[in-house]
């Protein structure tokens, strides 16, 4: 699945050669690619060898400059380039494709990351088409994806330029998660989540939609979702979990979160939270347990676990299986006020 899109500009995004000729002009069908891919979600930037400032311009005065987040436009290597685009929107290369008309540009980009996907400059109108490039349904995150990562943007500036405490920052934010059960309408999203997030999920197997359905419809199963707020704008659905009850235990059969709030504690309230509402309606349950595998990039969902004061019991051929004795005791970070679905306040207070 590819998350990112990264564009070359002369020949490839416009006709023309823009060191040679000002009067450059958008391909046909080129303005159309760009409203389909980030109305399913898909980001996308650029990686050009030109004037930065005057390709700047020219992106605006074709009026597709807002669809691009972190550009590298310059005299650099462009592999560089998309690197930094990969730190920047925290997406790993292999979710990341790249677009140049030029047979060399896209050979050298290719042999430094070979993770990476890439595309002739013929093939832009197709892309639309190309499976890597079907997100499933349409969700209301989807759509707002390039806005939510300008919102992270803006985000990591103020924090950039705040003179206290991290935490002290944190609380400024104004953070703000409902944790809930998910309803119908929530599918699209939760499905999503399952599929795209790497860094925060505990298992390497993708759900199909039919199984997370099923968690919705069966009393032997459960699951959450987390909604967020902050000062700077609506994150809409950001976590889901999936739950299994089986007598005395419940099994997290999945947990995955957006790792566009990563480093908030969000992951902890989320899933701590989650424990403490499934404990009040199985108040029987003694223990809960979560399967991990590791994908090489999702330590940050074992971590998670082990704050929460999870620990490994078991090791299998491919999953490790941690467990957590219950009740046990969790306090949020005061900076996130948490609420139930019942909209009681829960900042800061012992979960348990």
């Amino acid at each position: 699945m590819i998350k990112c899109l990264i564009w070359d500009l002369d020949e490839t995004l416009w006709h023309g050669t823009l060191a040679d000729d000002e009067e450059v002009s958008l391909r046909p069908g080129i303005r159309e690619v760009l409203e389909q891919l980030d109305g399913r979600g898909i980001l996308q930037s650029v990686a050009s060898r030109n004037d930065h400032g005057l390709a700047m311009e020219k992106l605006e005065q074709l009026g597709v400059c807002r669809y691009f987040l972190y550009p590298q436009i310059g005299w650099g290597a462009k592999a560089e380039g998309i690197r930094r685009i990969a730190s920047e929107l925290n997406i790993g290369l292999d979710a990341i494709a790249f677009i140049d008309d030029n047979p060399f540009e896209r050979y050298e980009a290719g042999t430094y990351l070979p993770e990476l996907t890439v595309y002739s400059a013929h093939e832009a109108l197709e892309l639309v088409g190309y499976p890597e490039f079907r997100v499933g349904k349409p969700t209301r995150e989807a759509g707002k994806r390039r806005e939510m990562m300008l919102s992270r943007l803006e985000r990591t500036t103020a924090e950039q330029r705040f003179t206290g405490t991290r935490e002290d920052f944190l609380r400024s934010c104004f953070m703000e998660l409902e944790v809930r059960t998910a309803r119908e309408e929530d599918l699209d999203r939760a499905f999503e989540l399952a599929a795209r997030t790497n860094q925060f999920n505990n298992f390497a197997e993708r759900m199909s939609e039919d199984v997370v359905c099923s968690y919705l419809e069966s009393p032997t199963k459960g699951l959450y979702v987390a909604e967020l707020k902050d000062r700077f704008g609506d994150h809409g659905i950001v976590g889901a979990a999936m739950l299994d009850y089986e007598e005395e235990r419940l099994d997290i059969r999945l947990f995955c979160i957006s790792c566009r709030i990563e480093g908030r504690g969000i992951g902890t309230a989320f899933l701590g939270t989650v424990l403490k509402l499934a404990r009040q309606e199985y108040p029987a349950m003694l223990e809960a347990v979560c399967s991990y595998r590791s994908t090489g990039r999702n330590r940050p969902a074992l971590m998670l676990l082990q704050l929460l004061g999870f620990a490994r019991k078991e090791k299998q051929e491919h999953d490790s299986i941690y467990a957590l004795p219950l009740p046990f005791a969790y306090c949020a970070p005061d900076w996130i006020v948490v609420k139930t679905e019942h909209f009681k306040q829960l900042e800061g207070r012992t979960l348990g």
